[in-house]
């Protein structure tokens, strides 16, 4: 099967519109403050979609040096648009950064994309100074009602087994990170030490239009689009704007609980023992 739905690329723009503003905004405000010092010199802005991360590093840092890096170039393009210059197409594990380049790494809901966390963590360490913090965000295991009813409206339309596919294909270990314990062990089995995590609710008031708009670019969303007959496809879509419209009243407030994980490379060159980067 063609897996175009798994590219965030026809993403990028409603993603900087819609989900940027309501859902990943407030996250990245939080993690940049606890991450980023006024004196740092190289930042590096992991999975930096269109660059909200990396915006808000600028402002905290204004003298420092900030790099986004992400596997789309959509995203990238957009977030070039927004005045970020030292943008870097690639994935992790395979940083092209020599080892110990930044004082600062952020990673914004980036851990769950990755085959192997594991590994990809050893190579966000190697880049990173000694002394140096790495910060990084997971959502947590909070439900709302609105994207319960936005999921089983959508396996009357598609396989539930195909869907639930669909996203462990894309973030295998989404889950697996709402456990805020697992994100702490994480870190620290990478050697990072002094690892805090924290946790926050963070919600949002939109219209029930924006919120369908939103989960019209989520990985399953864009799985159904890809695999669905455009007929069925539009049925869907109608039948869940119709269903929210009886259930809900605009607007709706959408609550989601984050991550934020912050931790320190040791005053050492070395990893942990037995650490191998492997690409």
């Amino acid at each position: 099967m063609n897996r175009d739905w798994q590219s965030y690329d026809s993403a990028a723009a409603d993603h900087d519109r819609l989900a940027v503003p309501a859902i990943f905004a407030g996250p990245a405000r939080d993690l940049v403050v606890r991450t980023v010092l006024p004196a740092a010199g190289r930042i590096l802005d992991l999975g930096t979609g269109t660059g909200i991360a990396a915006r808000l590093a600028i402002e905290i840092a204004p003298g420092a040096i900030v790099v986004g890096l992400d596997p789309s170039l959509e995203m990238l393009r957009v977030a070039r648009s927004h005045g970020l210059l030292c943008l870097t197409v690639g994935a992790v594990p395979g940083l092209p950064y020599p080892d110990v380049t930044f004082d600062r790494i952020l990673a914004s809901f980036v851990l769950s994309h990755l085959t192997s966390y594991r590994t990809a963590l050893l190579d966000i360490v190697r880049v990173l100074r000694p002394g140096g913090n790495l910060g990084m965000t997971t959502w947590g295991a909070v439900q709302n009602e609105f994207r319960q009813l936005w999921q089983e409206v959508a396996e009357t339309f598609a396989d539930k087994e195909a869907l639930q596919a669909a996203t462990e294909a894309t973030i295998p270990w989404e889950d697996w990170f709402t456990d805020a314990g697992h994100l702490q062990e994480a870190l620290e089995d990478a050697g990072l030490i002094g690892v805090e995590v924290h946790s926050t609710q963070y919600t949002t008031r939109m219209t029930i239009a924006d919120f369908l708009a939103l989960r019209d670019n989520s990985i399953q969303a864009r799985f159904m689009r890809q695999t669905l007959e455009d007929r069925r496809w539009q049925e869907f879509r109608q039948t869940a704007s119709a269903e929210f419209h009886r259930r809900f009243t605009n607007p709706i407030e959408h609550v989601r609980d984050a991550h934020i994980a912050i931790g320190t490379r040791r005053h050492s060159n070395t990893l942990p023992a037995g650490a191998r980067i492997e690409e």
